[in-house]
């Protein structure tokens, strides 16, 4: 490739480049635009991104107002996720300009589908996953990467949402030991109530099809504000994770737990919560991640459980850690997550507000809507998708990308 420098120094220094810079270096020569497609840079690519502390992830914000048919997607640097000079007290006077009137502060996102309800199903390795219309209702999906502005198509599930009663709770991740990334979806019958386990069956993009996971499901109850795109599922450590819990029926104890879905062994398993909230009834927390723990905190701030837990060691229930009080008084509705310099975003009336910890002092963020939502994850940039057909989610290629 060159006269000066050995291929394998040209391929490291691609490497650290942004998406942006070898998009157009693409346009070099047919050598540098199959260099840059190959599988094996893409994999290298995303591995640093994940890897190496000067790439943090963007914290990627979801934006919908179904009443005035308006939704936005918009990226935010981790060192300043959401611009503060817009931001007031709550009660002071309010600002001519809005959250969105200020684009230095974060990046705009084209949404693969402009004029559709788009959901935040989560994200994971440089790829994100969207379901079209409610997560309730909807029953297709599409694989999307901003980076490179492109998406797939998930075809349609096996098992419908059309004709019978049935519920359905979502999570995508990386399966690292096969190089794939999956779509698991949890259907639920409520003909018969929520005792029977689910129906499960997963997506993987290598293959392009959906397919039943034979594993025995836990007939447990995932927490509702899922449904509303209240919280989003957490992938780590090669699971999925979801609040929920177990069924009071023939004599059984209810229990609050986390689940968890492995997208290697396509395997169930269950997490114990912080003692303390255990046994709580109606207790309605959500899981997510704070500083790359694992953690749980509820979703309504009306509640006398309004402490963050993080989860110290993975895996280990005893090491549980209550790390701080959420004091923000009456009214707020829910927690939205978490910015990466430890603020802590609300919701109430259709508005989002920040919440300094160490200062207890919340900020109006100037979002707001009639009817909206609001879905906060993280994101890394990466060329995934790049040498995937238009159309032909299959036979990706990818190697060694993983979470």
């Amino acid at each position: 490739m060159s006269d000066y420098l050995p291929d394998e120094a040209i391929i490291e220094i691609l490497t650290r480049l942004p998406v942006k810079s070898l998009i157009k270096f693409r346009c070099v020569s047919k050598t540098w635009r199959s260099l840059i497609s190959s599988p094996f840079l893409i994999a290298n690519h995303l591995n640093l991104a994940l890897s190496d502390p000067q790439y943090p992830p963007y914290l990627l914000f979801h934006y919908s107002d179904d009443l005035h048919q308006k939704q936005r997607f918009t990226l935010h640097s981790p060192d300043d996720p959401f611009p503060q000079n817009q931001s007031r007290e709550e009660g002071e006077e309010e600002d001519e300009k809005g959250f969105f009137d200020y684009p230095s502060g974060f990046i705009e996102l084209h949404s693969p589908l402009e004029s559709t309800k788009l959901s935040l199903v989560n994200s994971c390795a440089g790829l994100v996953c969207l379901a079209c219309g409610f997560l309730e209702l909807k029953n297709s999906f599409i694989f999307w990467n901003p980076s490179i502005r492109k998406a797939i198509s998930v075809p349609e599930p096996n098992i419908g949402l059309k004709s019978d009663p049935l519920l359905h709770y979502l999570g995508f991740g990386y399966d690292s030991k096969n190089d794939d990334y999956k779509l698991v979806r949890l259907v639920y019958s409520l003909r018969y109530g929520w005792y029977l386990p689910p129906l499960v069956e997963i997506y993987t993009l290598r293959t392009g099809e959906w397919r039943s996971v034979t594993a025995p499901a836990p007939p447990y109850f995932i927490s509702l504000s899922y449904l509303s795109n209240f919280s989003l599922p957490v992938f780590l450590n090669g699971k999925v994770h979801w609040f929920a819990v177990t069924p009071q029926h023939q004599g059984a104890i209810r229990r609050n737990v986390i689940v968890t879905f492995g997208m290697e062994d396509e395997a169930f398993g269950e997490m114990g919560m912080p003692k303390s909230l255990e046994g709580v009834d109606n207790l309605d927390f959500f899981v997510t991640l704070v500083d790359g723990l694992l953690a749980v905190l509820p979703r309504g701030c009306a509640t006398e459980f309004h402490s963050l837990w993080v989860m110290k060691k993975y895996g280990v229930p005893e090491s549980w850690t209550k790390m701080f009080h959420i004091e923000t008084g009456e009214g707020f509705e829910r927690v939205i997550g978490f910015t990466k310099n430890g603020e802590v975003l609300l919701t109430k009336d259709e508005k989002m507000f920040s919440y300094e910890p160490s200062s207890q002092r919340t900020l109006d963020l100037h979002i707001s809507g009639e009817i909206v939502f609001f879905a906060l994850d993280t994101y890394v940039e990466s060329f995934v998708l790049l040498n995937v057909a238009d159309g032909d989610p299959g036979r990706q290629g990818n190697s060694s990308a993983g979470s």
